[in-house]
């Protein structure tokens, strides 16, 4: 890269930093949703009391969706879900007033609601700290595991400083420890950045992980090693689901963010409701309406 190509790189890089920082400055803080200040204590407490046949919502891309996601998470309680699990970008960029807003929007949900973190969760500076402040997860909070029953639900962080849009590391490393642990029938992974956008579909094919083959390729490797069942992203603003080396990848990005692809191509606001019944696990796709797009069988 030349020198005056590099300059222009890290000018813009600055630039768009310091406006960032600048709107996190003018939007303050905002007022606490109470619902959220329930300890993971008690949130994991409700998990153990789960027993035989359960089901879980996930959506992700809020992006400050504003009513669009009000009205989402209202349908998706009617399904009376067990827990909830977003795949990121529940805020447009870091601030206390934007998350004020996102739990505020999420009230409905009262019942135990788990985070993937998105690149514009923690896209500024000090949005990391933000945002482990904002939540009450298991581990570190960027990366994390919990089960329910015999299933096992790992969050991951495809957003690491220097390791943006990978799985690599200290956290590839947790993550083959965590998904040896005996004992679970079935293992669903959740991570903002797709391993397998979709040509012609969205707007990140070959800038997510597929971005990086080499450690995509290993990451998925591990999981049809360890028989993960599903893996659920967001970053993509539409619905997509497709089966690699026998796991289904569904892309959930229609959580109240600006779509930009057409409906019959998955761009539809949504969320996907999922049963675990014995060996068998079962899906739906339900967009705003409430009309059912998708139904599938693992």
């Amino acid at each position: 890269m030349g020198i005056r190509k590099l300059r222009g790189v890290l000018t813009s890089r600055f630039v768009r930093q310091c406006v960032l920082l600048l709107l996190v400055v003018c939007l303050g803080a905002g007022s606490v949703y109470a619902g959220k200040v329930r300890t993971l204590g008690q949130r994991l407490d409700e998990l153990k009391k789960i027993h035989g046949r359960f089901s879980f919502v996930v959506l992700g891309d809020i992006r400050s969706g504003g009513d669009t996601y009000s009205r989402l998470v209202k349908r998706a309680m009617e399904f009376k879900p067990d827990f909830v699990v977003n795949t990121g970008d529940m805020i447009f960029l870091p601030a206390p007033k934007l998350w004020a807003e996102f739990w505020q929007r999420s009230r409905p949900i009262t019942v135990p609601y788990f985070l993937t973190v998105g690149n514009h969760d923690v896209d500024a500076f000090m949005g990391e700290d933000l945002y482990k402040k904002e939540v009450d997860l298991p581990g570190n909070e960027l990366y994390y595991s919990f089960g329910v029953g015999d299933s096992l639900f790992v969050c991951l962080d495809s957003n690491i400083p220097g390791q943006e849009k990978k799985i690599t590391d200290e956290q590839y490393k947790w993550l083959k420890g965590i998904l040896s642990t005996p004992g679970y029938k079935h293992k669903f992974v959740f991570v903002h950045h797709p391993l397998y956008p979709e040509k012609g579909k969205g707007n990140y094919y070959e800038e997510s992980m597929d971005k990086y083959p080499a450690e995509r390729d290993r990451l998925e490797a591990l999981l049809v090693e360890s028989k993960v069942n599903m893996v659920f992203v967001g970053h993509e603003h539409l619905y997509l689901r497709k089966a690699v080396d026998g796991i289904i990848q569904i892309i959930t990005g229609g959580g109240g963010a600006p779509l930009y692809v057409s409906d019959k191509d998955g761009g539809f606001h949504h969320f996907v409701l999922i049963t675990v019944d014995g060996d068998t696990v079962t899906g739906k796709v339900v967009d705003i309406s409430g009309k059912i797009r998708d139904a599938f069988t693992r």
